[in-house]
């Protein structure tokens, strides 16, 4: 270690005035000797590190840098200590008194008096705030899609409807042969097995009962069907009043994402939650608002793919509550967008996606006009779709 005469005259760099900002900056800011040994530090750069100055001060600076970048800064104090009066820039990694790291940004500058290098100044900023927003940026890249499509939804709102009758008829046509299909399936189910039973009578009990519970799970399906469109004939003329009570749609809410929580884990989807901690009133009917809800959520399991994300959110408004489900799918055409609403509607997904019949949205959309609710959708191929409700609070 160099004698004190060699200290002496490296501190007599700093005035009384420059010793006193020093103490006040928040940045490490020290002076080494020439051999490298830390002569000074002010007191709030030692705290980053959790150590006093004079716990630090005697030091060689590499002990408390950690081992991987301890080469680096050898290198640069190497270069610095030239007598070329050049600042000397790098980044490096240093380790608390816990043995925690630290990464920082240095610059460095040979000391000299009287033209002979007696050391080195410098200073170091901390990067671990900056390291901080870089992972907070990461997080929120992935929220930019949807954040982007709610922010079109807005803008978009007001837009006329554009139906045209040739549309209307074409998409009806449609209806009639996606439903015919529909109803065909269970029925030919039904039949096949139905005559199978009947034709030979030599079939054993445990074969009957297995053709009867076919038999049985095609009849609810074509059940299913028939009440779906029978369902939307009587929303539309008015035959279904609503059994509206005070009821709590946040409750309501976590009812159908448990319901659907196992479709979401066999497509080991990943889902995303954020409602409000306190309960949001609605007056609506509990049965027909989670037909809605459970239909939408379906939706989004089924048009999204293994692995893709579903998102749930609810936001309290001044005067209603507002809920947001959005995904990662295989999502909807733009040209299509304005019809999606309308009767008999399909769009051109694959066979194993198919919506059916076409009503789902319709019916939907009905049980929200009923409640004096709004719906609206942003969606872009294979970019996802958001769909966002919104409900008139009873507070």
């Amino acid at each position: 270690m160099p004698d004190q005469k060699s200290s002496d005259t490296i501190l007599s760099f700093y005035s009384d005035e420059l010793r006193s900002l020093i103490e006040v900056s928040d940045d490490l800011i020290f002076s080494l000797d020439y051999s490298g040994y830390i002569k000074s530090i002010n007191k709030s750069g030692a705290l980053l590190l959790s150590y006093q100055p004079e716990e630090l001060t005697g030091k060689y600076f590499t002990e408390v840098v950690k081992t991987s970048s301890k080469s680096l800064v050898l290198s640069a104090f190497q270069k610095a200590l030239s007598p070329n009066d050049k600042i000397t820039t790098f980044e490096a990694i240093l380790l608390d008194k816990l043995g925690n790291e630290f990464p920082f940004k240095f610059r460095v500058k040979a000391l000299i008096d009287e033209e002979n290098v007696k050391g080195l100044i410098g200073m170091g900023r901390s990067l671990s705030f900056i390291k901080k927003l870089e992972d907070i940026i990461t997080e929120l890249s992935e929220k930019y899609k949807e954040a982007r499509r709610i922010i079109n939804i807005e803008k978009s709102r007001g837009l006329q409807k554009v139906s045209l009758l040739e549309e209307l008829n074409k998409m009806k046509s449609e209806f009639i042969s996606n439903i015919s299909h529909e109803f065909r399936t269970p029925l030919a189910s039904i039949v096949g097995f139905s005559e199978s039973i009947a034709s030979d009578p030599s079939m054993t009990e445990e074969h009957k009962k297995e053709f009867n519970d076919v038999i049985l799970a095609e009849g609810k399906r074509l059940a299913k069907l028939i009440n779906g469109v029978l369902d939307l004939t009587r929303l539309e003329k008015g035959e279904i009043s609503l059994n509206r009570t005070r009821l709590n749609c946040i409750s309501l809410l976590h009812k159908v994402i448990e319901k659907n929580q196992e479709s979401i884990n066999n497509k080991n989807q990943r889902l995303t939650v954020e409602l409000p901690d306190q309960e949001i009133y609605v007056d609506g009917d509990r049965e027909r608002l989670e037909q809605m809800f459970n239909s939408l959520l379906n939706n989004a399991i089924k048009y999204t793919g293994k692995g893709g994300r579903i998102l749930v959110f609810g936001h309290s408004l001044f005067k209603e509550f507002e809920v947001i489900i959005t995904d990662t799918g295989i999502g909807i055409a733009k040209k299509d967008l304005p019809y999606i609403f309308q009767k008999y509607f399909s769009d051109n997904k694959s066979a194993e996606q198919s919506a059916g019949t076409g009503l789902g949205l319709v019916f939907v959309k009905q049980i929200v006009d009923l409640h004096k609710g709004s719906i609206s959708i942003q969606s872009e191929l294979n970019e996802g779709t958001t769909v966002i409700v919104r409900l008139t609070k009873n507070e």
